[in-house]
């Protein structure tokens, strides 16, 4: 009888109260900001881009470093931030003006 563990299969590494947390707070943030910019003058579509941009990659560097403690120090978690933010604007540009 074998005594091992089960492995975990490689891409389910977050738990499901990181994803809601996730999920809840771009619901949040697009529910406030975005309403907030286009009151203030700025196009709809601009405004999805930029809040989107912001809170993918501030909530999910939040969730990566708070709740999953993936990240150690400082540096990981800008280095973490800054290529999120980078890859959010590429992939939120072709999202919302394609």
């Amino acid at each position: 009888m074998s005594t091992s563990p089960v492995p975990s299969p490689k891409l389910h590494f977050f738990s499901y109260k990181s994803a809601f947390i996730f999920f809840s707070f771009i619901l949040v943030f697009n529910l406030i900001f975005t309403p907030l910019l286009t009151v203030l003058g700025v196009d709809q579509q601009l405004a999805l881009y930029l809040i989107n941009t912001i809170a993918i990659s501030v909530g999910l560097t939040g969730v990566i470093v708070l709740i999953e403690g993936k990240c150690k120090t400082k540096k990981q978690a800008a280095a973490l931030l800054l290529s999120l933010f980078i890859g959010c604007l590429l992939v939120c540009y072709v999202i919302v003006f394609q």
